[in-house]
Parts: C-alpha cells; sequence; structure tokens
C-alpha cells in the first residue's frame, strides 16, 4: 500500500462514521412531534398482460396474458385499460370472449394502444 493510500483509508472510515448521525425529516423542528406517516397500500390495478398486436380497422386489440392474470379481467365485458411503462394512459379496452392460450381479445373503446402497453384490470 502507498503512503497516500494509508492515510486516505482512515480518512475515509471517519467521514463516513460522521455522516451517519441522525438528520431530521423535513418540516420536522427539533423538539416537535414526528408526523404520522400511512403505511402504503397495494395498487388497485392489476396487470393483466401486454398489447401483443392491434388492428385498429376493426377496434380489436389481442393480449398477451401475463403468468396470473385476475380472473375477473378475462370475463365477457370486463373494462381494462392500456397503459405505457410510465404510467400514461394509451387506451381504455373492454374483454371480449376470444380467449386462446394465453391470448385475450379485447375491444377498444377508446384511445390508441400500442403493441408493448401494459394492460391492467381496476379490482374494486
Amino acid at each position: 500500500m502507498t503512503f497516500t493510500a494509508k492515510l486516505l483509508a482512515p480518512l475515509a472510515v471517519i467521514l463516513f462514521f460522521a455522516g451517519c448521525g441522525h438528520v431530521a425529516p423535513a418540516g420536522e423542528a427539533a423538539g416537535s412531534k414526528p408526523t404520522q406517516l400511512t403505511p402504503l397500500q397495494p395498487s388497485p390495478n392489476r396487470l393483466v398482460g401486454r398489447i401483443l398486436a392491434v388492428d385498429a380497422a376493426h377496434g380489436l386489440a389481442f393480449v398477451d396474458l401475463a403468468v396470473a392474470p385476475p380472473a375477473a379481467a378475462l370475463a365477457d365485458g370486463a373494462p381494462l385499460v392500456a397503459r405505457t411503462d410510465d404510467l400514461r394512459e394509451t387506451a381504455r379496452l373492454r374483454a371480449s370472449r376470444y380467449l386462446r392460450g394465453r391470448t385475450l381479445g379485447a375491444n377498444i373503446v377508446s384511445g390508441q394502444p400500442a403493441p408493448g402497453d401494459e394492460v391492467v384490470f381496476h379490482q374494486p
């Protein structure tokens, strides 16, 4: 080990432990009561799958189903939402009776879904 490395190692340890002190969260003054945090709740949106193909002329979208889609989402007429990976809604869909293997047919109610968009079902 070089002389510089021998001096920098203890300095790094000291700086690391000095930064591990308690810091009050923003908005919490010293001596005040901490704010109550609510626990995170799971999203009511359940993943159904991803758009496999779109037939805009007939108003159809084909969904490649996820491993365990909700059973209610596969029922005829179930409302579905297509959205991008950044959660921007691209279309509203309605599940159809077409279910073959891991592929679900859906009618496009509004919007323009694109292949690769995720499809979710809002559970009440």
